[in-house]
């Protein structure tokens, strides 16, 4: 299993130094480089051959939109064509769907409009197809968003889109607020390409996780070890100060589904 870091391109190289396998960074800051800028990261990827491959938060929207009077299919489009294009040129996998802003059913009636959410990701998946790149589709707790907030519900919605590329991820911060059971990794495994952790008890603080910790990750640990997962984890947590320090507390948590 590769153990990745979560960071802006600004961390790029502070994430590698530290000893992590890869970086996971951030698509909508990737998406609005200049293309001069946009060379240069290629070329330092190139260079050092430390991958990025993983990235976060696909869509640059922090207000709800699918489910509001604003949303329109082709709005994003050009976005995701661009976004795809330049994940698969620095050798990305896979782009994550959270969002949670976005994706927040506003009212009662919001869940009548599922199936706009359903064609969007559809279409942002035949973009992904063409680029290379798996879709995942990340479940988030009752703090982050109102829609989609297990792994049965994503898989369920996974299902409704029908598209070969379309993943979901078990992130353990979501699972805990959500009061999901760890099993549901074991369950669902076949559809999870991606792992996020972090110590997941604070609000909004996301701090590394720690053997010094008030939470026991054994439960965690057990479930991705019985599920027989062995693909990209990353530790999206807070910026720390010190990347090593935060790299050795994950590193002593994680150690035992690392193989390392």
């Amino acid at each position: 299993m590769k153990l990745g870091g979560f960071g802006r391109i600004a961390d790029y190289e502070k994430i590698q130094a530290a000893g992590f396998d890869f970086a996971e960074l951030d698509v909508p800051e990737i998406e609005a480089l200049p293309e001069e800028e946009f060379q240069i990261l290629c070329d330092k990827i190139r260079k050092t051959g430390f991958p990025v491959l993983t990235g976060a938060r696909a869509l640059p929207i922090a207000d709800p939109w699918f489910f509001t009077d604003r949303f329109s299919m082709d709005e994003y489009k050009n976005y995701l064509e661009h976004a795809c294009r330049r994940a698969n040129m620095i050798g990305m996998k896979c782009i994550i769907i959270g969002n949670g802003k976005a994706r927040l059913l506003t009212d009662e009636t919001s869940i009548s409009k599922e199936s706009r959410f359903i064609d969007f990701m559809r279409m942002f998946a035949e973009i992904a197809e063409k680029n290379h790149l798996e879709v995942i589709l990340e479940p988030l707790g009752p703090k982050y968003s109102n829609y989609i907030n297990t792994l049965p519900e994503a898989v369920r919605v996974i299902k409704e889109i029908g598209m070969p590329n379309v993943f979901a991820m078990a992130d353990l911060r979501h699972m805990v607020w959500a009061k999901e059971t760890l099993e549901d990794i074991v369950t669902y495994a076949d559809y999870i390409h991606h792992i996020h952790v972090d110590y997941p008890l604070s609000w909004p603080e996301r701090p590394f996780p720690d053997t010094e910790d008030d939470y026991d990750y054994t439960d965690f640990l057990n479930a991705v070890r019985k599920s027989g997962y062995q693909g990209t984890i990353t530790v999206e947590a807070d910026i720390p100060e010190d990347w090593n320090e935060a790299h050795e507390k994950a590193m002593a948590v994680l150690k035992d589904v690392l193989n390392k």
